[in-house]
């Protein structure tokens, strides 16, 4: 009898035990947070927020999330201010110009840092180009101003004391400038050159990140009051992304793999050379803080440009909080 009774305690504590256990798992009866992610559109470049996204990041650190597009950065931050997205995949810029509307943001994660622009061509007598000044007697097609794209390529013939000789061209054309001769060079994103270099003949002469170096060209943004309220959203938002760059650092090819569920038109092969070359020039980041110099970089172009106004305090766009 008192076996018996001893043997009933214990299955009643083992039971207790693993009703605990279960209770205080944190995968256990979860309910994900629902946020949406707003977005330009779908970028290759943008790769860390698919890899968060498609290979199941997100919802391991209890998030599920939806990705949206918008057609354009300042739409894209216009969805966060009107509480449609909680959070946007943007040039972050946008985030200074719009505080000094009175719609105030934060950077709380970088997702693509450095220029990634390339500028190539068909054409076997132009050289490898190192400096500015070497752009001299060359037109380069762009996309349109008021693009970063297009005020970069300005200014690299500025800082070359040259005449800008820009052909302006919109999305999918500026290969088709240089085959007309209308440009010697185009100024291209990934995967694109590597779909012009591995398929069509065509070379890098220039690399824009090896130009000007570390830029703060695309990050996480959200509202100020947002982070506020929602720090353990926003800390698994981040912490998502910060996952997803070192999976693509870690595993390039199976990181194309996943990336060829979202972008069935790229070739493999194309896309693996695409990854090869923005992880070496550091346009994949390896971490998602947003470092000073790279968020000087981006913001002074626009204050060169006259779109943004000097400020004494350039970090005070940028919360680190969470990517640190």
């Amino acid at each position: 009898m008192k076996t018996k009774f001893m043997l009933a305690v214990g299955a009643l504590i083992l039971a207790a035990v693993t009703v605990f256990v279960v209770v205080r798992s944190p995968e256990a009866g979860r309910a994900d947070t629902k946020i949406t992610i707003a977005q330009s559109g779908d970028f290759y470049l943008y790769a860390p927020l698919y890899i968060a996204a498609d290979n199941g990041i997100f919802q391991k650190n209890g998030l599920t999330v939806s990705i949206v597009s918008t057609g354009g950065d300042e739409k894209t931050w216009a969805a966060v201010i009107a509480k449609s997205a909680q959070f946007g995949v943007s040039d972050p810029t946008f985030i200074a110009l719009a505080s000094q509307r009175g719609q105030p943001g934060r950077i709380v994660a970088t997702v693509v840092n450095g220029v990634p622009f390339w500028g190539i061509t068909k054409n076997d007598a132009i050289p490898a180009i190192t400096k500015p000044a070497e752009l001299s007697g060359y037109t380069v097609a762009t996309f349109p101003s008021p693009s970063t794209a297009y005020t970069l390529q300005a200014k690299m013939f500025a800082d070359g004391g040259l005449p800008p000789k820009i052909r302006e061209g919109g999305w999918g054309t500026l290969l088709a400038l240089t085959e007309t001769k209308e440009a010697d060079i185009a100024l291209e994103l990934e995967p694109n050159v590597s779909q012009a270099v591995v398929a069509s003949g065509y070379k890098v002469v220039y690399s824009l990140a090896d130009i000007y170096g570390d830029f703060a060209i695309t990050g996480l943004v959200a509202a100020p009051d947002y982070i506020k309220e929602n720090p353990a959203t926003v800390a698994a938002c981040v912490q998502s992304i910060k996952e997803a760059l070192a999976f693509i650092h870690n595993n390039p090819a199976q990181t194309a793999e996943i990336l060829a569920q979202r972008f069935p038109e790229i070739r493999k092969d194309i896309a693996i050379e695409a990854l090869r070359r923005v992880i070496a020039a550091g346009v994949i980041p390896q971490t998602p803080v947003t470092t000073e110099q790279a968020w000087k970089n981006a913001l002074q172009l626009r204050i060169d440009a006259g779109e943004i106004k000097e400020t004494s305090n350039v970090m005070e766009f940028v919360d680190n909080t969470f990517a640190q």
